[in-house]
């Protein structure tokens, strides 16, 4: 929105059919031009009249070109290009399929909240692919005027609808849902090596919302965070808790890191090693390992972490708790 000039959803209402090349070597970019009958506009003004917007005239099949075809609806990202058209501000970003309904915006409303209103719409769309859309935009907006139309969706038969809510809440803050969601990873059988689209969206899914979770800074997650990072049953399933662990950063976590030191992904292990030092205050060790030796011998140095921990780690970690919370005094 912020790099955009013209924000707007509409219908491709006229499109030249691109044309089929073998190679993507020395072909010119973005020399068609589609028009686009525009329904609302959140920033910017298209006076009423088509949009003529650029795209590529040829494309491999293979390569990543931007293509419109007649008929596509989208929401527009759009800048100038050249004197009398435009161009998507990201050609994976820019345009995206979105729902044809529209909301009521309040008079004076900003870009941002009249598109927030439309998407809340989209959440009654009777296609369901565009009930999806609309729940992740809002997920993406990063601040709603109210979650109260998402949560209503979390009372979904639709596992995949719930899926796609929770991580939209995640993505706004709303570390509540985070106990379901742990509770979701423990119901559903781990996820195959390759996935076969759509059919593996609810995996899918899986791996979403883990790396929404590692973005987690909330300390009050702690306990859902630390269950994850421990009885994960993928080895990612521990990875993403544990780096949010080790940016909380709470002495509370050690006992975490304690166990994950032998957890079989050497990854992990590595990476409760650093959340136990960086407990401790970081600093230079004498025996800390790169990741490369650490993976060589990880039940070695795990040993070796243990051994430093009861020595010298633990009661660092004491002196740094009991002199922060003297200093706030």
């Amino acid at each position: 929105m912020a790099s955009a000039t013209l924000v707007c959803k509409g219908e491709v209402e006229s499109a030249p059919t691109p044309t089929r090349v073998p190679s993507a070597v020395g072909v010119p970019r973005m020399t068609a031009t589609a028009y686009v009958r525009p329904d609302r506009c959140f920033k910017g003004d298209s006076r009423g009249e088509l949009i003529p917007v650029s795209f590529d005239a040829f494309e491999t099949g293979v390569d990543p070109f931007f293509i419109l075809r007649k008929g596509d609806y989208f929401l527009f990202f759009l800048k100038p290009h050249g004197t009398s058209s435009y161009e998507v501000v990201d050609r994976w970003f820019g345009a995206l399929p979105v729902s044809r309904e529209l909301g009521p915006v309040p008079k004076g409303a900003d870009s941002m909240d009249a598109l927030e209103v439309d998407l809340k719409t989209g959440l009654r769309d009777p296609n369901p692919e565009r009930v999806l859309d609309s729940i992740r935009m809002l997920g993406n907006m990063r601040h709603l005027q109210s979650t109260a139309p998402l949560k209503e969706l979390l009372e979904s038969p639709d596992l995949l609808v719930r899926s796609y809510v929770w991580q939209a809440l995640l993505r706004l803050k709303e570390y509540a849902v985070l106990p379901v969601v742990v509770e979701f990873f423990d119901s559903q059988p781990a996820a195959p090596r390759e996935l076969l689209l759509p059919r593996d969206r609810l995996f899918g899914m899986q791996w979403e919302l883990a790396i929404e979770i590692e973005q987690v800074r909330e300390p009050s997650s702690l306990p859902s965070l630390e269950t994850l990072a421990v009885h994960g049953k993928t080895f990612f399933l521990r990875m993403e808790p544990l780096q949010a662990l080790r940016a909380i950063r709470s002495p509370h976590s050690a006992g975490v890191f304690l166990k994950e030191l032998d957890d079989t992904n050497p990854d992990n292990g590595f990476s409760a090693m650093q959340g136990l030092i960086s407990l401790a205050g970081g600093g230079p060790i004498d025996w800390v390992p790169t990741w490369e030796r650490f993976k060589e011998a990880p039940q070695f140095y795990a040993a070796k972490c243990r051994e430093w921990w009861e020595t010298e780690g633990r009661r660092k970690v004491d002196y740094r708790t009991t002199n922060s919370s003297t200093q706030r005094f």
